[in-house]
């Protein structure tokens, strides 16, 4: 399999850098793995660290995948888990994170999310949204309540 891999992150206006990224691969499958602490939680960078740590100790462990979405869907509940397990005392917050994984094995890419960390496919210079947002907004858009115009200037825009 022949891959390259491009990154970037853009701090904004925080303290802390929350993005985290990271790749693993082996013979015949890649992961590539997304995390965004969130913002509006002390330590999300701790969360973010945690999810990425897991996935990528989880593709080692085994880096051929007879059941793609299980071990995505199995790793990202193993990933909350250990970030619910930090101490309860941290600041009087919990860290968050969103996250997006994506695993490509034998010619497919097979994906799974959790908040407003988006997959988007390119090809053929066309981009195609593959993950919609486990938000409030994007409720409200799928049962007609708003437009998607509405949400992007929605207030409650970046909750999840």
């Amino acid at each position: 399999m022949n891959f390259s891999i491009h990154q970037a992150s853009h701090i904004g206006n925080r303290k802390h850098n929350q993005d985290r990224a990271a790749y693993a691969y082996g013979k015949d499958a890649l992961l590539l793995v997304l995390a965004d602490g969130m913002g509006g939680h002390l330590h999300g960078e701790l969360a973010a660290g945690i999810a990425m740590q897991t996935f990528v100790e989880s593709f080692a462990a085994q880096p051929h995948f007879d059941d793609p979405q299980a071990f995505l869907s199995q790793t990202m509940r193993l990933a909350h888990r250990r970030i619910m397990d930090l101490p309860k005392d941290m600041d009087h917050a919990f860290p968050g994170t969103t996250c997006v994984a994506a695993l490509i094995q034998n010619g497919k890419m097979y994906w799974g999310h959790a908040g407003d960390s988006r997959l988007y496919l390119l090809r053929r210079g066309a981009v195609s949204a593959r993950t919609l947002d486990h938000s409030m907004v994007q409720m409200w858009i799928k049962c007609g309540a708003i437009d998607a115009e509405e949400a992007r200037n929605h207030p409650r825009r970046n909750q999840i």
